[in-house]
């Protein structure tokens, strides 16, 4: 191994183990595991995390066929325990989550899902969804994107 590729995989390894104070903190491990419930009980909620969204769904009325749009959700974690976005997937290929937080959200603070849809090759009404995936209760919210496609003349065909 040449000396510029040891370098290389030296800088890589202190890469994956320095950390920060802050990245700690926001380690996921065991601890945010919690099963309030039994099969015999109601679910205490009070020890649950809780997403809420300022807003779960865009309309964005007509746009034109092509145009690739930003969409920006906010939220909060209102509940008692830290919040994990487990994970985030767009409904089709034409729905892209970009960015979302990756560790651990602590009640009272918030965060962003950064979409991005293109509406290249849709015409027409289009609705199409983000599944959001947590360990609040309930575990899954659907965050909605509805469009009216229009396709310009000149790009008209059989549709």
């Amino acid at each position: 191994m040449d000396l510029l590729t040891r370098c290389a995989f030296v800088a890589l390894i202190f890469s994956f183990v320095s950390c920060n104070e802050d990245t700690e903190d926001r380690k996921v491990d065991t601890d945010v595991i919690n099963i309030p419930m039994s099969a015999d009980e109601e679910m205490d909620k009070d020890v649950l995390p809780e997403i809420v969204f300022e807003e779960t769904e865009y309309n964005t009325g007509k746009i034109t066929q092509g145009e690739v749009l930003d969409f920006t959700y906010k939220f909060t974690n209102e509940g008692n325990a830290p919040l994990v976005i487990s994970s985030v997937q767009g409904s089709c290929g034409c729905t892209i989550p970009r960015n979302y937080p990756k560790g651990k959200i602590m009640p009272g603070e918030g965060g962003e899902i950064e979409v991005e849809f293109d509406s290249d090759n849709k015409w027409g009404e289009q609705t199409v969804t983000v599944s959001v995936v947590t360990n609040s209760s309930p575990a899954l919210t659907q965050l909605i994107i509805r469009t009216n496609i229009i396709v310009p003349d000149n790009m008209k065909t059989n549709q």
